[in-house]
């Protein structure tokens, strides 16, 4: 079926059941960024393949709405549809609540799957569509009716990410978040984002791809702590550590049964921002439980690395940047024999020299490896059919990652394949300023990344530039790759042991697009009768290419980090790799001078 032939069948069924819109999120139950294919429902019906989107169907017109990072390619994948690209976040564009709210008549009913949103999201909107009486249908869920092919969820086997990876035991998490709950006189707490759980109870799977997390749902209280998962997956080693852990297992789609029944008389905290709307609900209707909404304790708790998971992950970017300076090193020597490669096909390229390193799982995201002006396109993805053929000349964007059972990776370097116009090397130079100005930063502690993002912005701002996306995220252990509560576009205060990116980046349409992306650990610096000083430390090992920079727009300082860098770059990745890959780092990573 084409786009406009899924949105048809959709609206026979809505007329059908007198249902004046339907709402179709990139969610699936624990809302995830990254979805596992049986639930890419928004993707299937609307055409867009991007991970962030809301699809919105009417009687008569249809929209999608996503952000900054995807405009471009939006607007190419939903050409051949009816379909229309609302920009989220750009002054005159509607939210989807005030669109259906001006669009729909009085008393309308608006459907969607309950499952794929958050309580809080559904209560705002039930507030919005008040004005008009409109109702909400939550037992809706028309694009996956009509999805007759819908892959089945992958179940992959669990397994127990034993302390000398994790740092710390199940049953310590337990206690630690146990101890938070007393402090927020509650009993219990109710959990359904998978990258919480999977910390939580120090369990992994390959469920998603890209993320190895278990799709599950958790129940903790003083005396419980239940993983509601598929157990026929699990094996008994796994099983067995668990329960020593003080973990049982119950089969998944039991949860809501579990807390629709409880009898006990609890104060059960249900975190509104993360909780699924239809769970929630099943707890809000049990007359012995106190729901309270409260912030979840485990996304923070998570974010600051333990020492251990800290000490690893400069063991994962080390594999990483040997797993780089691989594919560099055999990427130039190909193109200087006349080889010609497609973007897709490098791609493949780099994962195999990942795949080689000792503790390599996955990928830990589809790498983006964009040439010319696909790189204007933020999370543009190869694909083996439309990839474009690299040439000697202009530039090559390569944003990837690995999931090494030592941390998860994230790297972005934007290099020249031959001769680049003086706007690239102006705009390259920019990009690494921004990123020296962030990452040399140092900051009370205390402070958010939101009050540092300007240091990143700033150079650019200076030439009325900018770009439509955060300056860096969140980077978890073994597991998302997007990971909060950290960022530079939110108000938590940046704590020791918060990995994060700094990745700011210029992208013109139909031009290029550069972005230097580092990843760091929020460390302590010195203390001062002005209190404690907080900087960033970089994980990156992976060389900047000098080839593109117009030295003369840097200052000494700039210089002076991009050398020392380089020579900390090369002391530690060039004992562990090939000859090839040595001679590469060798020549990328020779100091610069005015």
């Amino acid at each position: 079926m084409t786009v406009n032939e899924k949105i048809a069948k959709i609206r026979s069924l809505m007329a059908q059941n007198h249902i004046a819109a339907c709402i179709v999120p990139s969610a699936d139950p624990h809302i995830s960024e990254y979805v596992s294919n049986h639930w890419k429902t928004r993707a299937f019906v609307s055409g867009f393949s991007g991970s962030a989107g809301t699809f919105v169907i009417t009687e008569k017109e249809s929209g999608l709405w996503t952000d900054g990072r995807y405009y471009v390619q939006a607007a190419a994948e939903l050409a051949p549809s009816e379909a229309v690209l609302f920009k989220a976040g750009e002054p005159g564009t509607p939210k989807v609540n005030d669109y259906l709210l001006e669009n729909l008549p009085e008393g309308a009913t608006v459907g969607f799957n309950g499952t794929l949103f958050t309580a809080s999201a559904v209560k705002e909107m039930q507030k919005v569509f008040d004005k008009k009486s409109i109702k909400i249908n939550t037992n809706v869920d028309y694009a996956n009716d009509i999805w007759e092919d819908r892959p089945a969820e992958t179940l992959t086997p669990v397994f127990y990410l034993e302390e000398k990876y994790s740092g710390r035991s199940a049953a310590e998490k337990l206690a630690q978040v146990r101890a938070k709950l007393k402090e927020e006189d509650a009993q219990a707490l109710i959990v359904s984002k998978l990258d919480d759980i999977a910390w939580l109870y120090n369990v992994r799977a390959n469920d998603v791809v890209g993320n190895p997390v278990v799709i599950a749902y958790a129940f903790v209280s003083q005396d419980k702590a239940i993983l509601f998962t598929e157990g026929s997956r699990m094996p008994a080693q796994a099983a067995a550590v668990l329960e020593k852990n003080g973990v049982s297992v119950a089969p998944y789609q039991q949860v809501f049964q579990y807390v629709a029944g409880i009898q006990e008389k609890l104060t059960v905290i249900c975190d509104e921002k993360e909780l699924n709307y239809n769970l929630y609900q099943a707890a809000a209707n049990n007359s012995a439980l106190t729901v309270v909404n409260k912030e979840d304790p485990i996304p923070l708790m998570k974010a600051c690395k333990n020492e251990v998971e800290t000490a690893n992950t400069y063991k994962a970017y080390l594999q990483d940047g040997c797993a780089e300076a691989e594919f560099y090193g055999w990427l130039f020597e190909a193109l200087e024999k006349g080889e010609t490669f497609t973007e897709w096909e490098v791609a493949e390229k780099l994962r195999e020299f990942r795949s080689q390193q000792p503790d390599y799982q996955e990928d830990s995201f589809n790498a983006i490896l964009a040439y010319k002006e696909n790189a204007a396109m933020m999370h543009y993805g190869p694909k083996k059919d439309t990839a474009k053929t690299l040439e000697r000349s202009h530039l090559l964007l390569n944003d990837s990652g690995g999931q090494y059972m030592v941390g998860t990776t994230d790297t972005t370097r934007t290099v020249a394949l031959g001769e680049i116009t003086q706007q690239e090397r102006h705009d390259f130079t920019l990009v690494l300023q921004s990123v020296i100005a962030m990452t040399t930063a140092k900051f009370k502690e205390g402070t958010t990344g939101k009050e540092l993002d300007i240091l990143a912005r700033g150079p650019l701002w200076k030439e009325g530039l900018d770009y439509r996306c955060g300056t860096g995220h969140g980077v978890g252990y073994l597991l998302n790759i997007h990971e909060g509560p950290q960022s530079f576009r939110n108000n938590v205060p940046l704590k020791e042991g918060m990995v994060i990116t700094i990745e700011p980046g210029v992208y013109t349409e139909g031009s290029h697009g550069i972005r230097t992306e580092n990843t760091a650990v929020v460390c302590k610096d010195i203390s001062t009768e002005y209190g404690q000083f907080m900087r960033f430390d970089i994980f990156t090992v992976v060389p900047i290419d000098t080839a593109c920079l117009d030295i003369s727009m840097m200052t000494d300082s700039e210089i002076q980090w991009l050398n020392n860098y380089h020579k900390h770059v090369y002391e530690t990745v060039a004992p562990h790799v090939s000859e090839r890959a040595k001679k590469w780092l060798e020549k990328t990573t020779q100091p610069i001078s005015k």
